[in-house]
């Protein structure tokens, strides 16, 4: 199995090749499954002429949607209760704008619940608030 993380940012030429892959003693058996992983463009670049070859031979299709606003709340818990922290931290309108920042995206979810706890840590806060949130905002790409 050949597993393909950020597929999204593949030049173009390399979709023809994971075909050429994917041919080895022709299309009798699947000798090497491939799984494409990658942001929502994924979907536009397989669908360049140069790609439609290994696009037609994708047996299944999985778009994750971002956790909701509840799920969230229990990421960031999940989160601090592993570092070692018992009490609640985030204020809900803090959890509220991560989950809204990112879109419900665990890794932006992230970046963002870090950059909020500097933040609040500058001010020497011990609650993070919506503010500090979209402070950390303005220092993701």
């Amino acid at each position: 199995m050949l597993v393909v993380d950020e597929a999204s940012l593949l030049r173009i030429e390399v979709y023809a090749e994971l075909h050429t892959l994917t041919q080895f003693e022709g299309d009798s058996k699947p000798y090497l499954p491939i799984i494409l992983a990658g942001q929502n463009n994924l979907v536009d670049l397989l669908l360049y002429r140069t790609s439609v070859p290994l696009a037609s031979r994708i047996v299944s299709r999985c778009h994750l949607q971002g956790i909701t606003r509840e799920d969230m709340d229990r990421y960031l818990n999940h989160h601090l209760k592993i570092s070692g922290v018992s009490q609640q931290i985030f204020a809900d309108a803090a959890v509220t704008a991560i989950q809204q920042g990112s879109g419900g995206l665990l890794r932006r979810a992230s970046h963002l619940a870090r950059g909020a706890l500097i933040a609040a840590a500058h001010e020497k806060n011990q609650i993070v608030s919506a503010e500090h949130v979209r402070i950390a905002s303005t220092e993701l790409i």
